[in-house]
């Protein structure tokens, strides 16, 4: 219980990390891997350190390669969906956030 009441009373910049954290998490399981690189990738304009955490947790840019492997049967022939084209471009967008970072 005092664990709850604790993460209630962080300040929203320690919420937001904890979100953060939690959603490199679930880049390691398959069946939550699709929500996470949504919301990954919609953060990564506004989280500064995004990059580095992504580089540094274990298992990540794994995952995100295995998301650009996995659509590759999908180009040729053409039978790529919207869905799986907006998963396989949410990972591609965290690769360049680590590529690009300085």
């Amino acid at each position: 219980m005092a664990v709850v009441q604790q993460a209630g009373n962080l300040p929203p910049m320690a919420s937001n990390s904890e979100k953060v954290f939690q959603w490199i998490n679930e880049l390691s399981n398959p069946e939550s891997r699709e929500t996470a690189l949504l919301e990954l990738s919609k953060k990564r304009e506004s989280v500064a350190d995004l990059a580095p955490m992504l580089w540094h947790s274990f298992g990540t840019t794994a995952a995100l390669l295995q998301e650009i492997i996995h659509i590759y049967p999908s180009i040729n022939p053409a039978t790529l969906t919207a869905h799986q084209s907006n998963r396989v471009c949410n990972a591609l967008a965290l690769l360049q956030c680590v590529a690009s970072h300085p």
